[in-house]
């Protein structure tokens, strides 16, 4: 009786997966993507007045009557928006003193006379989520030399 069976030639697959492995170790460069990423995507809300949910703000007194654009005066908050990067994270925010009190509103002003309402506009949205999501996919398969 003869023998049947299969050969299989794993020539190369331990170099393909350790080139992956290192690849994929490195995740510097899908952290500064991701970050970008959610960096324009917080400045988009300025122009467009919403909160990461995609809730509108409610308009300030000061652009209702100057005709202008919530929290964007002087553009300094809006611009102030950056990133940084950990090992394993990617934080997004502002150093900007007054930016919390726009977050998350409250009481503010002389003596807390005036009641800020809460105008989020850092957080992250469903189309951020799929966006980095294809990020790294993305970042995957080029681990594994592919294109996606």
């Amino acid at each position: 009786m003869g023998k049947t069976g299969v050969t299989l030639n794993w020539g190369g697959l331990d170099r393909v997966v350790g080139g992956a492995a290192r690849s994929l170790a490195d995740r510097r460069g899908l952290l500064r993507s991701v970050g970008e990423t959610l960096v324009s995507s917080t400045v988009k809300r300025f122009r467009d007045g919403e909160s990461p949910e995609g809730d509108p703000w409610n308009p300030s007194a000061r652009a209702q009557q100057e005709g202008g654009v919530t929290l964007v005066d002087t553009t300094r908050l809006r611009n102030s928006i950056g990133y940084a990067t950990t090992t394993d994270a990617v934080l997004v925010g502002t150093s900007v003193e007054y930016a919390a009190i726009h977050q998350k509103g409250g009481q503010t002003g002389r003596n807390h006379a005036v009641t800020m309402p809460a105008r989020p506009f850092i957080g992250i949205s469903a189309e951020d989520r799929a966006e980095v999501g294809d990020l790294l996919a993305n970042h995957i398969a080029a681990a594994f030399g592919g294109k996606r």
